[in-house]
């Protein structure tokens, strides 16, 4: 029977395409809070949006919430940085292949809101 294999090679890039699916499916909140902020501080003083008239925190709240934001890319880096060495896959096509996943639930949820409704869940 002749047919074509899958090589282990093959195989083992659907590792790092599951694991930045996950973490993108997580990086929504976190991309969600730094769009808002950039669209209450540095885009606001482009003239290329209004602030929110509700946002009166000042800064802090955002170094918070960047902060956090922080760390969540430091985690997803050495994740990578791991699953890269381990796999023992280039970096000139690994990082190519790894970053767009990471959006992808994010434009998704940008893009069809109704989407979003995935991350509610039932309360009762």
């Amino acid at each position: 029977m002749t047919g074509t294999v899958a090589s282990p090679k093959r195989i083992a890039w659907l590792a790092p395409l599951a694991v930045n699916v996950l973490f993108g499916y997580f990086a929504v909140f976190p991309l969600s809070l730094v769009w808002y902020y950039l669209t209450n501080s540095p885009l606001v003083a482009l003239g290329l949006t209004e602030r929110d008239p509700t946002d009166n925190d000042g800064i802090l709240g955002y170094l918070i919430v960047l902060g956090g934001v922080g760390l969540f890319i430091a985690l997803w880096a050495v994740v990578n940085l791991a699953l890269r060495a381990l796999l023992r896959l280039p970096a000139r096509s690994y990082w190519p292949v790894s970053v767009p996943p990471l959006f992808g639930p994010f434009i998704l949820t940008w893009m069809f809101p109704a989407a979003y409704d995935l991350w509610k869940m039932p309360l009762g």
